[in-house]
């Protein structure tokens, strides 16, 4: 046989094998994926070839409203083009073929804190039949944090998978250590709630009234770690101006600084480091808050509310997005700097004045670091008590969590941040800088149960700066409602 015809031949014998080689791959089934890419590597301890063939996960979470949006980070259609969207649906999609689901079905039901009490009767007396409905439940997370519900909730500490990888890169260390309590973590945060990203408090500046206001670089500040509170006073003042010739600051004027002062003056507890509570050496809970500091806090900042520079207002809770008369101050490029939630940079996209963004200001340079936290309407996850196989919610749970830290939130906070809404380099930068800083006092996660949330807000709101008076008679009733949370914790332990 000449060289030629063996070359024919091998072709022929080759193209007879490629099928049988594809087949043989396809039947492996671990390392790609039914459209015959590659499944996303991940850090996650959960093994290759386990499944759940033919099960159907169901998840239970908030719809979309005027509120607020939260469906996104769970749920996506497959035509979606948008860049955070497409990220969740092909995560949603790997994590069925991984383990062989006939589907992962997204229940989403009214879940804003007005109707609240609906949506938690609806997984309450599911559980409490013990209908096995839902494997996986996605609310706000003060409103999980109730202790009357621990009893319905299974402890991620001894949730398969889970609990061998709580230290995990896609996990929040410091949020979860201070949710748990006597060694047992009801709600798990991680990089499967991008609304705890996006309900990062940061601060927005105008870059065109900061460059007619010539003032330093800010994000030279920042780097270099001189970027104070007193900063941010000083080069608030003199902006005030009074647009409308009344003689007197209002909502259509120009500041200096503008924010609401319901949630966004609740993140000093974690940006200037005063919280209310911690644990001891011991792990214990205590209330140990720094009573000077948290007085001249106070202090500083009432004065700073007192000056024309300043805009701050008390909104209702029916008052949405749209109609936050701050928000739409900056919008309207009238603010040198705006403090509030990271995801209100989506919707200055279409503003006319370049913005940046950098973290809020330390309280002074011997600070450590820039710290900051998330408004508590963000989801947190429980997985329920009748959940019918604990294992494939332990199994769900990690690999979407690492899925989501390799593919949404790099979605979110590389493409879609960095490249898309935030308009320069440096506040790509900034947001490293912000993500590092995630900080919770226990006081806040737990403020509905203990009754110590909200102590920022109104002494701001009054001009009371006697914290020492406040906390001295408010502190037995902060107590005995940490008694009580911490009874409910030992009594679920039994």
């Amino acid at each position: 046989m000449n060289n030629s015809k063996k070359i024919v031949s091998l072709l022929l014998v080759l193209m007879m094998l490629i099928p049988c080689i594809a087949a043989c791959d396809k039947d492996t089934g671990n390392n790609e994926n039914e459209v015959g890419g590659e499944f996303t590597e991940i850090d996650s301890v959960v093994p290759d070839d386990i499944k759940f063939s033919g099960e159907t996960f169901t998840i239970l979470c908030r719809e979309d409203n005027a509120w607020g949006n939260w469906l996104h980070e769970i749920a996506a259609d497959e035509d979606a083009t948008e860049l955070v969207n497409e990220a969740v649906y092909k995560r949603n999609l790997e994590v069925e073929e991984r383990f062989d689901f006939e589907k992962i079905e997204i229940m989403d039901i009214p879940g804003h804190y007005e109707v609240h009490e609906d949506f938690v009767n609806t997984f309450r007396n599911s559980i409490l039949a013990a209908t096995g409905t839902f494997d996986l439940i996605m609310m706000q997370q003060d409103i999980m944090a109730d202790p009357g519900l621990f009893g319905l909730y299974t402890d991620f500490c001894d949730l398969p998978y889970v609990k061998d990888n709580l230290d995990a890169p896609y996990y929040y260390q410091d949020v979860n250590d201070t949710a748990m309590v006597n060694d047992t973590l009801y709600f798990l945060l991680g990089d499967y709630s991008l609304t705890y990203w996006e309900s990062t408090y940061v601060l927005y500046f105008n870059k065109t009234m900061a460059e007619n206001q010539n003032i330093e670089d800010i994000y030279g500040l920042v780097k270099d770690g001189k970027w104070t509170f007193d900063k941010l006073l000083e080069m608030s003042k003199g902006v005030w101006t009074d647009l409308n010739g009344d003689l007197w600051p209002g909502n259509e004027d120009a500041f200096g600084y503008v924010s609401e002062i319901n949630n966004s003056t609740d993140a000093f507890a974690s940006h200037f480091d005063v919280p209310m509570a911690g644990k001891d050496e011991n792990g214990n809970v205590i209330f140990n808050v720094d009573q000077g500091k948290m007085v001249s806090v106070l202090e500083k900042f009432v004065d700073f509310k007192k000056s024309d520079d300043t805009w701050l207002v008390m909104l209702g809770s029916n008052v949405t997005l749209d109609e936050n008369p701050v928000d739409k101050i900056f919008r309207e490029g009238r603010a040198l700097f705006y403090h509030a939630m990271l995801n209100r940079a989506q919707d200055f996209r279409g503003m006319e004045t370049d913005f940046g963004i950098v973290p809020y200001p330390k309280w002074n340079e011997e600070q450590e670091g820039y710290y900051t936290h998330s408004q508590d309407g963000y989801s947190v996850a429980v997985v329920p008590i009748d959940a019918p196989n604990l294992e494939m919610c332990g199994a769900v749970v990690d690999v979407m969590s690492a899925l989501s830290n390799k593919t949404v939130i790099p979605a979110y906070y590389d493409m879609a941040l960095r490249d898309k809404y935030a308009r320069d380099d440096e506040s790509g930068e900034m947001l490293d800088i912000i993500r590092q800083g995630f900080k919770m006092d226990f006081a806040y996660y737990y403020q509905g149960a203990i009754g110590s949330g909200g102590h920022f807000r109104n002494l701001i709101n009054q001009d009371n700066t006697n914290f020492v008076s406040y906390f001295q008679t408010n502190k037995k009733g902060f107590e005995r409602k940490l008694k009580k949370l911490i009874q409910a914790y030992e009594e679920n332990e039994q």
